[in-house]
């Protein structure tokens, strides 16, 4: 657990910022019960990856026909688990500083829409969302509530369980103009979004967060280094260790959702006191 001084510190910065952006990753997300992709036991390591067209499993069965053999176990596995998944104290703990006043954005790569859930209202998700599908005609964005996603993800198992590739096709397709969609997430191979977006939030912070990733998917992994070569102070919280350290000003080991919240409720503290 974190020590005193390392949450005072952090939270003495926090309180101090003007532009604070925090950057988050899959570690986040896992204390809401959402597997890592790229960890051991984590769902790549489980599945195929390229099978299944790197997450997208739509485009990958309108390109080859067929219907992945593992697609349905996964299909299913990730249905439950974003059933079951809500924010937990760490994203609440940011969408308390955004009603503060203090955060300005999330960066994350995380496309479980779990941020927007606690309150954040301007989240740069450069791996894509989940809750929204995407028209390879025309390009146009269609969100989805809970209810819409989890629905279509009914549907979509048991035309699986069938091998319906007409029904699947009907399905996805969903758009105004008549168009296949696809989720909106990024697959492998594929460009991220809004990543200059998320630059230009990087170096605009004069304190950048950095909670639950290791830096190991790139070119997000990049945007510490933005922060910093700007001139911002960075904390760090990890749980498994810290990524960062030749770049952060406060480093943490810790879950997000048990030590996050301590330094906001300082942070508050000292907001109090001014």
């Amino acid at each position: 657990m974190a020590g005193k001084d390392l949450i005072e510190e952090a939270a003495r910065l926090i309180a101090g910022a003007k532009n604070l952006v925090a950057f988050t990753g899959a570690g986040v997300s896992a204390e809401s019960g959402i597997p890592t992709f790229r960890d051991p036991g984590g769902l790549w390591d489980r599945f195929d990856p390229y099978e299944l067209g790197g997450g997208d499993i739509f485009s990958s069965i309108f390109r080859g026909s067929k219907i992945p053999a593992s697609a349905t176990t996964f299909v299913s596995e990730m249905l439950e688990v974003l059933e079951k998944a809500h924010p937990n104290p760490g994203h609440l703990a940011l969408g308390e500083l955004e009603r503060m006043g203090i955060l300005r954005s999330v960066i994350t790569q995380n496309i479980d829409n779990l941020h927007r859930e606690a309150g954040n209202t301007r989240v740069i998700e450069v791996h894509g969302n989940i809750f929204r599908l995407a028209c390879l005609g025309c390009g146009s964005k269609i969100g989805l509530s809970r209810e819409d996603l989890f629905e279509l993800g009914r549907k979509l198992v048991g035309l699986l369980q069938k091998g319906d590739l007409q029904g699947l096709i009907s399905l996805a397709s969903r758009c105004w103009c008549g168009g296949i969609c696809r989720l909106d997430v990024v697959g492998f191979g594929e460009p991220v979004q809004d990543m200059p977006q998320a630059v230009q939030e990087a170096r605009r912070s004069d304190v950048f967060l950095i909670l639950g990733t290791s830096g190991a998917v790139y070119p997000a992994a990049y945007l510490p280094e933005y922060a910093k070569s700007a001139g911002a102070k960075l904390i760090e919280i990890n749980a498994t260790g810290c990524y960062f350290q030749e770049l952060v000003d406060v480093g943490i080991i810790g879950k997000t959702g048990e030590v996050f919240p301590r330094i906001v409720e300082r942070v508050r503290e000292l907001l109090e006191m001014d």
